[in-house]
């Protein structure tokens, strides 16, 4: 295990700085279709990680760092922030995707009938192209069957409960003066299309690559060969949800419009329990098959079930750490007080590694619920 410093040089390049760096408490974290990151400290001062004029070798927004374990990259992410208290500097990065973060767009973009994921591609294009702005991530080439984007017109239909609705649709926009946050335009097309994306790090002899993963509609697969059991892989028992505190058996979506000319779906499944529901708004949603598949994806997440939304794993030949990422579905066996023998299927949505003792914690949730 070792962990790496480099100098992002801004053109796609990067040159190494240390090949071991000293740092104490990591935690490296790899999410699905989120930024990650990697965190740690150094204490007390190490003079080789100064340059010859005393000066620290990190700088935020220049330096990058990655976790190795046995040859492989395990995290990699862009030094952010950094503070010194004492003799102690503790250092903050982001994952490679929260370099789009805040970042606003520059010239003028409309286009009819466009691939989600093309436009994904283009944001990174845009944020890439800048002096000093390309960092060496290349985007997947993963298409969709999905469109956005439409002549400008007057849009009328009448729902099935007999109400009118109309609004104005048009192209998909990017525009200097209104799109302020490339990060949240690319999560928000991933919400919307669906789709997933995540980040690898890899080396090609003495460079590291670096590939952002893009899957249509999602990333992941079922893992039958793997496992997470009480007693074998997992410390503790895991904390169980029970509550059903979010529970609807209903979901009510408002969408693009005002009043009566409201986008609007209503989806409900029978249950055993009382009649709940809850509403959901979202002025994006400017179709009835949009506003459709939102109020099922709500109403899937608040069946209340029984779910499980953190494990903590170790090392073990069920599943060892590389063999699962962000996105996999793994069965969990364990067992509690109050809801006796539990087996259920999770999908891994993110996970949080300490290098050093190998121990991971894994934010899931049922797969049924995403």
């Amino acid at each position: 295990m070792r962990y790496i410093a480099t100098r992002l040089n801004g053109d796609g390049t990067e040159t190494p700085l240390s090949f071991d760096v000293p740092l104490q408490g990591v935690r490296t974290t790899d999410d699905l279709s989120g930024p990650g990151g990697l965190e740690g400290s150094i204490s007390p001062e190490v003079q080789r990680l100064q340059t010859a004029g005393g000066e620290p070798i990190f700088h935020a927004w220049s330096t990058a760092l990655y976790a190795e374990v046995d040859g492989k990259l395990r995290g990699g992410a862009i030094l952010a922030g950094l503070k010194a208290q004492g003799p102690s500097l503790s250092l903050d990065c982001v994952g490679f995707t929260g370099y789009l973060k805040d970042e606003p767009y520059t010239a003028d973009y409309s286009r009819v009938a466009v691939d989600p994921l093309d436009v994904a591609r283009h944001l990174w294009e845009h944020r890439q192209a800048k002096t000093n702005g390309n960092i060496g991530l290349t985007v997947d080439t993963t298409t969709s069957p999905i469109r956005i984007g439409t002549p400008v017109k007057e849009t009328s239909f009448t729902t099935g409960a007999g109400e009118d609705v109309n609004f104005e649709s048009g192209p998909y926009t990017l525009a200097w003066w209104k799109t302020r946050d490339l990060g949240k335009e690319f999560d928000d097309l991933a919400t919307s299309t669906p789709f997933d994306y995540r980040v690898s790090h890899e080396w090609d002899g003495e460079t590291i690559r670096h590939r952002l993963i893009l899957g249509y509609p999602n990333l992941g697969a079922r893992r039958e060969d793997l496992r997470f059991v009480l007693g074998e892989n997992l410390f503790q028992r895991p904390t169980i949800d029970l509550t059903g505190g979010d529970y609807a058996s209903e979901v009510l979506v408002l969408g693009a419009g005002e009043g009566r000319k409201m986008v609007r779906s209503v989806q409900s499944t029978p249950t055993r329990r009382l009649h709940r529901t809850a509403v959901l708004e979202d002025k994006s949603l400017q179709s009835k098959a949009a506003a459709d598949r939102a109020a099922l994806l709500e109403l899937r997440s608040r069946l209340g079930e029984v779910d499980i939304t953190e494990v903590d794993v170790t090392n073990h030949p069920h599943a060892r750490i590389g063999e699962y990422s962000p996105g996999d579905e793994i069965l969990i066996q364990t067992r509690h007080d109050w809801a006796g023998e539990v087996s259920l299927w999770v999908r891994i949505l993110s996970i949080t590694l300490d290098p050093q003792t190998e121990r991971s914690v894994l934010s899931v949730t049922r797969v049924e619920r995403v």
